[in-house]
């Protein structure tokens, strides 16, 4: 039995003071979340608010507490780009595909643990709206090129130009701070 098991029952229920346990208790992790694939805090607390709404909302399609975690994540996650897609003005930078294109991003997760969250999360702000998204969504949350490009509307050509990209505008911003000998191999 889900350890969250009479919270989730009490939530599909509506309860005012179990969806408020509901949000204490995952706000955080869920606005880490959120902050990934936003400019900034306000931005990320309104994909949040949004993102609770739908949970809520939606509470009574999920069938298992098991999977309420993954499905409130999914929900963030989605929510998020369904904002992109609201707000985006056509900055996604398209560069020509190169031989790099169909290098993975798992050497990636290796040499950026060295970094504090912050200052990772920072420089990951710093990209592109386009890329930015593109890099969240496969380097960080797993997700294929193919699964991206049917998110965002896109080709899968320029998922993987946009993951190229953010790497290396990813490694000039370390270069410039004397930082790559922790991204050699990234780009």
């Amino acid at each position: 039995m889900s350890r969250h098991y009479d919270l989730f029952e009490r939530c599909k229920q509506g309860e005012p003071k179990a969806q408020r346990m509901l949000y204490d208790l995952f706000k955080g992790k869920l606005m880490g979340l959120c902050r990934r694939y936003t400019r900034d805090r306000e931005q990320a607390q309104d994909v949040l608010q949004d993102a609770f709404v739908k949970i809520f909302t939606n509470l009574n399609q999920l069938a298992s507490p098991e999977k309420l975690e993954a499905w409130m994540k999914a929900t963030v996650v989605h929510t998020a780009i369904n904002q992109y897609h609201r707000t985006k003005k056509h900055d996604m930078i398209f560069t020509p595909a190169t031989e790099n294109e169909n290098q993975d991003g798992a050497e990636l997760y290796t040499d950026i643990q060295n970094f504090s969250d912050e200052y990772l999360l920072t420089l990951i702000n710093e990209l592109p709206d386009g890329c930015r998204v593109v890099f969240n969504l496969f380097a960080i949350e797993g997700y294929s090129h193919a699964e991206i490009a049917d998110m965002l509307q896109v080709t899968e050509g320029t998922s993987r130009s946009q993951f190229h990209h953010a790497k290396l505008l990813l490694k000039k911003k370390l270069k410039c701070q004397n930082l790559t000998h922790y991204y050699e191999k990234l780009a």
